[in-house]
């Protein structure tokens, strides 16, 4: 059967283009969200502000030098302490070996007031978790994310993500378009976001392969906005329609 026999935009009622629509900008705007997030996570690991490759690299990789907590409570998460002081404490502790006996003493109070609204698994599985001495030891050392913390953030990514760019897909699936063109488009951010996180174990052992990590983001979010905005741009765009 060829492919312009299926359904497209012109054949779908007005209040389906209006249920396509909310749901596209809605996961648009959740998207600017997570890169936001994306941001303020990773952002000033390399004790400078704004986000760039080494970040990634100190996050997956690790850092010979420097503790992720360490950097954070100079850098990103240092507003975040009421006391100012506590940071002095952290770092000491960090410097003297990071024992548990310390953190129960001086350093789970500080993180418990200061940290664990955000940096708890439940509300934020992508952050590193500090409301226990086992994840925060994790950042407390140096070297970058474990592997049960990277195959934990991974399949929640990959069954979440895999849903919205299914559901985006089924929409995009209405445009006029190149059918080749259309399906290898559809395919595109699936393989990006299958990259990005194989990238994640790479860029662990070869920190080099952080710029993929980088990259394959990148596409990945690119193709899914050029779906969203064509889906709408032709759903909308009156010599496409029927105006039914």
């Amino acid at each position: 059967m060829a492919d312009n026999t299926y359904t497209r935009f012109k054949d779908i009622s007005i209040s389906e283009r209006i249920l396509n629509t909310v749901f596209l900008l809605t996961i648009g705007l959740g998207y600017l969200a997570a890169l936001a997030n994306m941001y303020y996570t990773h952002q000033g690991l390399d004790g400078k502000v704004g986000l760039s490759v080494e970040d990634v690299v100190i996050s997956y990789y690790g850092s010979t030098n420097q503790t992720r907590l360490g950097t954070a409570v100079k850098g990103i998460m240092a507003p975040n302490l009421k006391i100012k002081s506590d940071q002095d404490v952290i770092l000491r502790w960090i410097h003297s070996g990071a024992s548990e006996s310390g953190y129960e003493e001086n350093i789970a109070p500080i993180l418990n007031r200061d940290c664990i609204m955000c940096h708890t698994p439940t509300i934020n599985p992508s952050l590193p978790n500090l409301t226990n001495y086992e994840g925060v030891s994790e950042v407390a050392k140096p070297g970058g994310a474990t592997i049960p913390t990277l195959i934990r953030v991974s399949h929640i990514h990959l069954f979440g993500i895999a849903f919205i760019l299914f559901f985006i897909g089924k929409i995009f699936l209405l445009c006029e378009i190149n059918v080749y063109v259309k399906r290898v488009a559809m395919v595109v951010p699936f393989a990006a976001m299958l990259l990005d996180v194989v990238s994640w174990f790479i860029t662990k052992t070869i920190p080099e392969f952080a710029y993929v990590v980088v990259a394959s983001g990148a596409l990945m979010g690119i193709s899914m906005g050029m779906q969203i905005l064509l889906s709408i741009y032709q759903m909308w765009t009156p010599k496409l329609q029927d105006n039914r």
